[in-house]
C-alpha cells in the first residue's frame, strides 16, 4: 500500500511523512528529493533551467515509478495533484491524505524557507500570503479528491499522524 500525502507547500507533508513511515513500517519517498536525485540539479535548478513544465513531466514520472510500490508513505510535492489524471493514479495506486491549512498558516509556515521554493522566491509577507490565497483556492478541487482530509490548524504532527495511522489500521484493509 502506497501513502500518498497531498497538500500546498508547508503544510507538513514531508515531516509528518516521516513520522507516518516509522509509525507504521513503511518507506518513506520525499519527492522533490527524489526527483532532485534523478535529475542531478535542485528543484530551484529546474525552475530556472527548464522551466515550471519540465519540473511538473518530471513530478508525473516519480508518481509513475510509485505506483506499484508497496508499504511506502510518499510525501507528494504541492503542484503534484493538479496534474492531469496524478489524483485519479494516486488514488487509484493508494490511499490519499490531505493535510489542510489556511492561507494564514500556511504564510507563517513558509516565511523562512521561501528562498528555496521557486514559486516563492523574492516575496515579501505581503506578497507571500497573496499567493498562497491565489493558488490554493485552485488546487483544493484536486486536494479534496482525497480519501482523507485532515484540517491541521491549531493541530500538532503529532495528532495529524495519529489520525492518519488509526484510519490506516481502521479503513484500509
Amino acid at each position: 500500500m502506497v501513502l500518498f500525502l497531498v497538500g500546498f507547500m508547508g503544510c507538513g507533508k514531508s515531516s509528518i511523512g516521516r513520522q507516518l513511515a516509522r509509525r507504521l513500517g513503511y518507506g518513506f519517498v520525499d519527492m522533490d528529493a527524489d526527483i532532485e536525485r534523478q535529475a542531478g540539479m535542485t528543484v530551484s535548478e529546474m525552475f530556472d533551467r527548464h522551466g515550471e513544465a519540465y519540473f511538473r513531466e518530471r513530478e508525473r514520472e516519480a508518481l509513475a515509478r510509485y505506483a506499484g510500490l508497496a508499504d511506502t508513505v510518499v510525501a507528494t510535492g504541492g503542484g503534484v495533484p493538479c496534474g492531469v489524471g496524478n489524483m485519479e493514479t494516486m488514488n487509484r495506486c493508494g490511499v490519499t491524505v490531505y493535510f489542510k491549512m489556511t492561507p494564514e498558516k500556511l504564510a507563517l509556515r513558509l516565511r523562512h524557507g521561501r528562498d528555496k521554493r521557486p514559486l516563492l522566491r523574492g516575496k515579501d509577507d505581503g506578497e507571500l500570503l497573496a499567493f498562497i490565497r491565489e493558488r490554493l483556492p485552485q488546487r483544493e478541487p484536486f486536494y479534496g479528491q482525497a480519501r482523507l482530509v485532515i484540517d491541521c490548524d491549531g493541530v500538532s504532527d503529532d495528532y495529524i499522524a495519529e489520525h492518519v495511522v488509526r484510519y490506516m489500521e481502521n479503513s484500509v484493509k
